[in-house]
């Protein structure tokens, strides 16, 4: 399940590239807003993904992700608001530094 997860990350952050450039508040470089969604999204689906696996080996249904219809499920879980949250992240507008009076 573990490989499966690190595979699909890495191919959504190789069409993310893609998206990005749509996707991004005008305002903002392409290259920033994709390191913006790549590493907001990198963290926010870790930290799900670990909070899951945490829970679920917490109830001793570790068992239960080895069959794939829970494996899909456990990483829609994961990926789906890791991706909103991104997106959320990728579309605000970028902060002009403030200039001293």
């Amino acid at each position: 399940m573990y490989v499966t997860a690190l595979a699909l990350w890495a191919l959504f952050l190789i069409g993310a590239v893609f998206y990005t450039r749509r996707a991004r508040n005008p305002n903002m470089r392409p290259l920033a807003a994709y390191l913006i969604f790549a590493a907001v999204f990198t963290l926010s689906a870790f930290v799900i993904f670990a909070a899951i696996v945490i829970v679920i080996e917490a109830f001793g249904w570790g068992e239960e992700l080895d069959r794939p219809l829970a494996m899909a499920a456990f990483l829609v879980a994961v990926f789906v608001p890791a991706i909103f949250i991104a997106r959320w992240q990728l579309r605000k507008p970028p902060h002009a530094p403030e200039r001293p009076n």
